[in-house]
C-alpha cells in the first residue's frame, strides 16, 4: 500500500471507512509510535497494566526499546529496570566507566539478564 499505515488511516478517516487497523503503528522516528485506534494491544513490561508507550531506557549503556507506563516511567526514571536506575543516578565520568569494556552486540533488543548482570557486576566491583 502507497503510504503504509499512516496514510491508510489518514484514508480510512478521510472517508469514513471502517478502520481495520487495531492500535499503535511503531515509527521509526522520535515519536516511536502513532495512533491509528484508540485500542491498546499491549501491556507494559514493568508492571503489565494496558500500555503501548514504547520508551528506550534512558540508561546510555542499555538503550533497550521496551513498552512503559507512566507510573513506572516515574518510579524507574524511564529506565527498564532498578539496576538501570541506578547506573543514570551516578555522576555521568561513573556511567562512562561502568560502560567501559561491556560489548552489548545484539542483546540491546534483547530484554535478557545477561547485559542486566554485567552492568550490575561492574557496579559492584
Amino acid at each position: 500500500m502507497d503510504g503504509g499505515i499512516i496514510e491508510y488511516a489518514r484514508q480510512v478517516k478521510s472517508q469514513g471507512l471502517e478502520n481495520k487497523f487495531i492500535g499503535k503503528n511503531f515509527v521509526f522516528d522520535e515519536r516511536l509510535g502513532e495512533r491509528i485506534s484508540d485500542d491498546i494491544i499491549s501491556t507494559c513490561h514493568q508492571c503489565g497494566k494496558p500500555c503501548d508507550t514504547h520508551t528506550n531506557c534512558k540508561n546510555d549503556g542499555c538503550h533497550l526499546l521496551f513498552i512503559q507506563c507512566e507510573e513506572c516511567a516515574e518510579k524507574f526514571a524511564g529506565c527498564c529496570s532498578a539496576e538501570c536506575k541506578d547506573i543514570i543516578a551516578l555522576p555521568v565520568e561513573e556511567q562512562k566507566q561502568v560502560r567501559k569494556g561491556i560489548n552489548k552486540g545484539r542483546q540491546v533488543f534483547k530484554k535478557g539478564r545477561k547485559l542486566k548482570d554485567q552492568l550490575t557486576t561492574h557496579t559492584t566491583e
